[in-house]
């Protein structure tokens, strides 16, 4: 995922139909801007950001019109070509911008972007630096977190964003701080940024997306993601995203159909497949969400959680040994994933085969100790054994644990169960 956003950030940086129940806000924006070169080109990234090239061709022709020889509406013909993966042309086109603007800054902007743009990080960080040395500041100290942000130097990245915007950076900024804090783990800061990026730009796409994303569950969720598809018709990523928040919510029927939406606007998105077999199993279309999840395997062979959840449905339709495999392919799929060792362990619980479980699971809680379901699972087991004084340890564990998956309440229902059980009276 993380993958997908970071390639979408520099493709806003070098830079549809709206759903029947939202406007779009850069429609709205594009009645405002009027003849003005500045606003035209700042229209014309959102268009590009937006995937709407036609329009943005159009919008940044309107903005050499008003003032031949811009520098910033040639830059973003070149954008299009970037983002239509055109090698030659884009670099044609910066080394034009370059000579025809010798004392400004925007060719060395145009030919950082470009460098990124094919995976030359290191090419871009000298671009951009003489971007910086002759005082663009916000650009070059933009472009600089984004090579830093993709060559995984994430705490310059952040400083180098933070620095971009004291230089007076806008929402674009804002947008890859959120990147590279979510990175770092710190999601709060992560969400502020994306939150800041929304309000200085309410048109841009991309920053409904990441904070929609991120926000999670719920109907703020939901409203981000649906604005940003409004913004950008067609776009699987923010389907999938949505399809995701929707899941959460229990909302399954209205999952199947954002992971559809996906599907058809990117039918290789594997897992977008994924996340509908999960829709589909949630309401027992038991057939079909084997066949969506046997698909997502083939798009992408390495998605374990495919795997996993194959073998729930082959083991509810009483098929062990192809149950049993899925869960081999998942741990060859993924042997540093704790959730792998944790449903292979219930699996065999549910199968009464203990002592793989017992491995299993215990090998899921050296990969995370506070595992309160894979230590409750392991006190059922014990106490199954009549190992009582084992299982209520398992038990006492488990309630300090994480309490994912099981409730204290059930946890103590099962420990006071944990006993010798005397002759009725």
């Amino acid at each position: 995922m993380m993958r997908a956003v970071l390639v979408g950030l520099g493709l806003l940086m070098i830079s549809g139909a709206a759903t029947a129940q939202r406007g779009n806000p850069l429609d709205a924006l594009a009645g405002t801007v009027g003849s003005d070169a500045g606003k035209l080109v700042q229209l014309g990234d959102l268009y590009v950001e937006a995937r709407r090239l036609d329009d943005a061709k159009k919008t940044y022709n309107q903005a050499l019109k008003a003032q031949p020889a811009f520098g910033e509406a040639e830059f973003g013909l070149v954008r299009i070509d970037m983002v239509g993966g055109k090698f030659d042309q884009s670099k044609n086109g910066c080394r034009g911008v370059s000579r025809r603007h010798k004392d400004g800054s925007v060719g060395d902007v145009c030919s950082g972007w470009f460098w990124l743009s094919f995976d030359r990080s290191a090419r871009a960080v000298e671009e951009f630096q003489k971007a910086v040395d002759k005082g663009d500041k916000a650009r070059g100290q933009t472009g600089l977190a984004e090579a830093y942000l993709r060559q995984g130097d994430y705490d310059k990245a952040v400083d180098a964003y933070r620095a971009a915007l004291q230089a007076g950076a806008d929402y674009v900024a804002d947008v890859g701080l959120g990147l590279a804090l979510e990175v770092k783990q710190d999601k709060t800061g992560a969400l502020a940024a994306f939150k800041t990026a929304v309000g200085r730009q309410p048109a841009s796409c991309l920053a409904h997306f990441n904070y929609g994303r991120l926000l999670g569950a719920g109907p703020e969720a939901v409203s981000e993601l649906n604005t940003a598809i409004a913004i950008r018709a067609n776009w699987g990523e923010a389907y999938q995203a949505l399809g995701d928040v929707m899941l959460a919510m229990n909302n399954v029927a209205g999952a199947e159909g954002a992971f559809r939406k996906a599907i058809e606007a990117e039918p290789g998105r594997g897992t977008a497949f994924l996340g509908l077999g999960r829709a589909l199993l949630s309401q027992n279309k038991t057939a079909d969400a084997k066949t969506a999840l046997e698909k997502a395997i083939e798009i992408v062979p390495n998605l374990a959680d495919a795997y996993l959840l194959l073998a729930d449905i082959e083991y509810a339709s009483g098929n062990t040994d192809a149950a049993l495999e899925s869960l081999d392919k998942a741990k060859a799929m993924a042997p540093g994933e704790v959730k792998v060792f944790l449903h292979s362990g219930e699996v065999y619980y549910k199968l009464q085969r203990f002592t793989q479980a017992s491995s299993f699971l215990n090998q899921a809680i050296t990969m995370q100790p506070n595992l309160s379901r894979a230590f409750a699972l392991l006190g059922d087991i014990a106490c199954g054994r009549r190992l009582y004084d084992a299982g209520q340890k398992h038990y006492e564990d488990a309630l300090k644990g994480d309490l994912v998956g099981v409730s204290r309440t059930d946890i103590e229902k099962r420990r006071l169960a944990c006993k010798p059980q005397g002759p009725a009276k």
